[in-house]
């Protein structure tokens, strides 16, 4: 890999360290400030842990022999000397392939499913849980050539008939025949590959995803359902020398182009061979109009734009790398593509942080900020109690801890007044949750899959997904419904306490169901379109139907699991700002209450308490200015759109 990307990787990482660190420095000023508690330190923590577990995952998607194992070595392993993941002519990657470096376990592995798991209705998704069901081949990473031998276990196929074949969700029409014998097929022995291995850039954080043809796509809906729609960059593979096929546009139009969601995702076409293109007998500027119009045509066909269709040369720039020729490896012209890679990938990954993670760290703080001023005026108001108390007033202690009882007993008796709003917002969200709760849930899902067993014809299947996804959006709706509810009740709740106890609050973070009403539809819609290749494609009852309507009532059922857990902790972190402001307001008013009987009792000087007051308020200023820098700095981690647009390099320039 070039040093831009390990250099862009290492910048990532500092990126993410950074952000770290200001939630520590925020986790320590709650404890300087008694705002600490158990809870918001748990999600501080979850926050911190999520930044150590992100991935960067880029997928690497086309047609079988359009060189995508062969790019991924030339991008990311060429300084093994050799081609570590198998790419030779014929012994391509047969599987669904990802390389990643697994934290957990620490050690490097390859593990195999077998092909004939497809015939089991359990999802890629239970069977990473199920370890004995996956073959492991040792992974010696201290040699290139064992790390090679292993891997190439990969490329297993095996011998069936052409009947057991379609049982296992391939289509005839891609079937290649048997060499031993001709009245059999041969078809890939493993359904999917994990790889894990301290590759540098993978134990950086780094995931490969290397998905092996249409064949693969069409009949691994986890793949289009799960995997795809995580990732933050596709490299999409064409030829130079073949341009778009009508497989390649298959794949495209069904697998990629519908997961181009509001701009988070890059998707770039590489037009891999490009060296096809080079001729001896031309001149260089005919070299670059004979690319430049494959790059048009492309961009036309995909209806991109030009700048996302990159020419490549993934072999010549792996024997570039291997000799160290430079002229070699400019006019392979992969230092384009790792340029836009490392951009793109960076830039979507930062975003994704950014809304999930720093968005709602800041929301903390602002929080934070917000008990600090109202403790803040409270203890003016004190102060300005105590000041008046000088010369010849002092007689008027009396009067103040009279007053001061008066207060407790005004704030105690409007805790018990607002405590039925409380409740009725904590019966909402109990309300709000019910409408998903597991028991409705199992029993849509449950109706579904028997019906999905019991099915005899592709039509009657697909007529009870239409009814499962009829039932899943009545769930939605009315979801959507108590959500508006309960937001209105927790907007009146802020606002009734804010009149109340006379403190300024910040707006309630509201339940956000139509953000999760339009994920879902999102769901929904990349299923019926897959459907809808899949009515095409299988005229008969068939396991792969079956097994990818499992698959798809599985990620909803993930869907709504996730929904549920944001909605518990959104009920338990709504009410929290209130509990906090009320602690801290009865805090400081019994405090103040026992300065005035020390006073009283002439157990306290009046110049001390003043003092210690005004020495408070400076604390208190500093450690909001503390709290403005942590925000600042947070803020300064904002990740800035850049301008991924590359800068062609002409042949006669090369």
């Amino acid at each position: 890999m070039s040093h831009e990307f390990s250099e862009n990787i290492d910048s990532f990482d500092q990126w993410k360290s950074e952000i770290g660190k200001s939630l520590s420095r925020f986790r320590l000023w709650l404890r300087r400030n008694e705002l600490f508690n158990e809870d918001l330190d748990r999600r501080l923590y979850k926050l911190q842990e999520s930044l150590k577990s992100e991935y960067l995952t880029l997928a690497f998607v086309g047609e079988f022999s359009r060189g995508k194992t062969e790019l991924i070595n030339s991008l990311f392993f060429s300084e093994y000397g050799q081609r570590i993941l198998p790419s030779d002519a014929g012994r391509t990657t047969m599987c669904p392939t990802e390389l990643f470096y697994d934290r957990k376990e620490a050690r490097p592995y390859l593990r195999l499913l077998p092909i004939e798991t497809r015939l089991e209705a359990t999802t890629l998704t239970e069977f990473r849980q199920l370890p004995s069901q996956w073959t492991e081949v040792p992974l010696m990473t201290a040699s290139a050539q064992e790390m090679t031998h292993a891997l190439h276990t990969i490329t297993q196929t095996k011998i069936v008939t052409i009947e057991e074949a379609i049982t296992l969700g391939f289509k005839q029409e891609m079937l290649e025949q048997s060499e031993v014998d001709e009245t059999k097929v041969e078809i890939p022995a493993w359904r999917h590959a994990l790889v894990s291995f301290p590759h540098s850039l993978l134990k950086r954080g780094l995931c490969i995803l290397d998905t092996p043809g249409l064949n693969a796509l069409g009949s691994e809906p986890e793949l289009t359902l799960k995997l795809l729609p995580q990732v933050q960059a596709i490299v999409f593979l064409l030829g130079a020398d073949t341009g778009v096929t009508a497989s390649d546009m298959a794949i495209w139009e069904n697998y990629i182009q519908t997961l181009d969601r509001d701009n988070q995702l890059g998707i770039f076409a590489v037009l891999n061979k490009v060296d096809t293109l080079w001729d001896e007998l031309s001149s260089r500027k005919k070299v670059d109009k004979a690319v430049k119009r494959m790059i048009n045509t492309t961009a036309r066909q995909l209806e991109i734009d030009a700048s996302k269709v990159i020419p490549v040369s993934a072999q010549k720039a792996l024997v570039a790398k291997v000799r160290n020729d430079k002229s070699l490896l400019i006019r392979s012209q992969i230092t384009e593509l790792e340029h836009l890679l490392s951009s793109s990938l960076l830039e979507n990954k930062e975003s994704i942080i950014w809304e999930s993670v720093v968005t709602e760290a800041k929301s903390l703080i602002e929080e934070a900020q917000q008990l600090l001023k109202n403790k803040s005026e409270k203890i003016y108001q004190q102060h300005s109690e105590l000041t008046s108390l000088t010369g010849d007033n002092k007689h008027r202690i009396i009067q103040l801890i009279d007053t001061n009882k008066k207060d407790l007993q005004e704030f105690e008796h409007r805790l018990l007044a607002i405590k039925p709003s409380q409740r009725l917002l904590e019966r909402q969200t109990q309300i709000l949750l019910s409408t998903i709760g597991s028991k409705v849930l199992s029993k849509e899902v449950e109706i579904t899959l028997n019906e999905l067993v019991n099915s005899k014809t592709t039509v009657g299947l697909f007529r009870h997904m239409k009814q499962f996804f009829t039932a899943v959006n009545t769930i939605m709706r009315e979801l959507t419904r108590e959500a508006e509810l309960t937001n209105k009740m927790a907007i009146s709740l802020y606002n009734k306490f804010s009149t109340d106890f006379g403190m300024n609050l910040l707006e309630p973070k509201l339940f956000p169901a139509k953000r999760l009403g339009r994920e879902l539809e999102q769901i929904i819609n990349q299923s019926k379109r897959l459907n809808n290749n899949l009515f095409t494609t299988f005229t008969e009852h068939s396991l792969a139907v079956k097994r990818f309507f499992s698959s798809t009532v599985t990620e909803v059922l993930e869907f709504f699991k996730s929904t549920r857990q944001e909605m518990i902790n959104w009920t338990q972190n709504v009410i929290y700002p209130l509990t906090q402001q009320l602690k801290l307001q009865q805090k400081l008013i019994t405090d103040h209450q026992k300065e005035l009987a020390e006073l009283h009792k002439s157990r306290a000087t009046l110049d001390g308490k003043i003092k210690a007051l005004n020495q408070l308020i400076n604390e208190i200023d500093l450690e909001n200015q503390n709290a403005m820098e942590i925000l600042r700095t947070l803020e300064s981690k904002k990740p800035a759109k850049q301008d991924t647009n590359i800068v062609r390099i002409s042949s006669a320039n090369r």
